[in-house]
């Protein structure tokens, strides 16, 4: 696959990563991350490879930008254990979680909890959530009750991963952890 200037009437340079992206865009613009004007601007919103960065928000950069973004999130991942101050383990969890997506829709539905920690907890979620949105986390199986933060999320095609932060991990939620602690 390549991609073509329409305005010039041939093809483009393919950048790392980007050959395999249908998120060029032919139109110019100011790039989000440098402030540049450029005439070729790429849409980074769902780009896969650039999960890690997507916390910093930008929508639109310019070829150089997105080679630094790029380079960045393969930085991110590679330390990605290193930068977790608490252990994690993996389980698999049913809940109910509400609150309001990113469009102040108000949902209450079922979840699976994918991975826990003394004072977190990640999932899967269809659902458009915005980092800072306040969620309800309901565990029927184990009788807790818990508000969360949303940290980080996570885009993967239709689904998204959430990254959510206790407000105040009660008793409820440390017993939890217990139950699935791993051993030392």
């Amino acid at each position: 696959m390549f991609s073509y200037d329409f305005k010039n009437g041939q093809p483009l340079p393919a950048s790392r990563g980007l050959a395999n992206s249908k998120e060029l865009s032919c139109m110019s613009g100011f790039c989000d991350r440098c402030d540049e004007k450029t005439s070729r601007m790429i849409n980074i919103t769902s780009v896969a490879e650039l999960a890690a960065v997507a916390h910093l928000g930008y929508r639109n950069v310019c070829d150089a930008c997105y080679e630094d973004l790029l380079t960045e999130a393969s930085e991110v991942e590679e330390g990605e254990e290193d930068r977790r101050s608490e252990p994690r383990v993996k389980v698999t969890i049913k809940a109910r979680v509400e609150g309001n997506t990113s469009h102040l829709e108000a949902f209450s539905e079922d979840m699976t909890i994918e991975e826990i920690s003394p004072s977190g907890l990640r999932l899967h979620t269809p659902r458009d959530l915005d980092p800072g949105a306040v969620l309800k986390v309901l565990v029927p199986s184990h009788s807790v009750e818990a508000t969360a933060i949303v940290e980080v999320v996570w885009k993967d095609g239709g689904q998204r991963a959430v990254g959510l932060k206790l407000i105040e991990p009660g008793d409820g939620w440390s017993a939890l952890w217990e139950a699935y602690e791993p051993e030392e």
